[in-house]
C-alpha cells in the first residue's frame, strides 16, 4: 500500500465515522411528523396526501440551512405506488419541515433500511 493510501484510508474511515456520530446526535422527526412535513411541502401542487411515510437512513445534511438539519431516505406511498427519495428535514419552531435534499450522494439508494 502507498504512503498516500495509508493516509487517505484512515482519513476517510475517520470521516465516516464523524457523520455517523453527528447523525446519531441529531434528533428525527417522528414518522407522523415526517408525513406532515411532506404534506407542507408539496402543498399546492395538487397531489395526493401520503398514505405511508417511512425513514431510512439519516445523516447530518450536506452543506445544511438550517441548524440541526439532517438529510434521510424515505419511502412515500402515494395510492398504489411507493417511491424513495431523500429529502431534507428541519424544525421551524416546533414544527418539523423538508425540502428537497443535497445529500443524494451521501444516502444509500436503494436504502436497504426501506426494503
Amino acid at each position: 500500500m502507498s504512503q498516500t493510501m495509508k493516509t487517505l484510508v484512515p482519513a476517510a474511515l475517520l470521516l465516516g465515522c464523524t457523520l455517523m456520530a453527528q447523525a446519531q446526535n441529531l434528533a428525527l422527526p417522528s414518522t407522523s411528523e415526517a408525513t406532515v412535513a411532506i404534506v407542507d411541502m408539496f402543498s399546492g401542487s395538487g397531489l395526493p396526501q401520503p398514505s405511508r411515510v417511512q425513514l431510512g437512513t439519516c445523516i447530518a445534511a450536506v452543506d445544511p440551512s438550517h441548524p440541526g438539519q439532517l438529510a434521510c431516505t424515505v419511502a412515500v406511498t402515494l395510492g398504489a405506488a411507493t417511491n424513495e427519495t431523500q429529502l431534507d428535514f428541519f424544525k421551524q419552531g416546533k414544527k418539523w419541515k423538508a425540502q428537497p435534499s443535497a445529500s443524494q450522494d451521501k444516502l444509500p439508494f436503494p436504502d436497504p433500511k426501506l426494503h
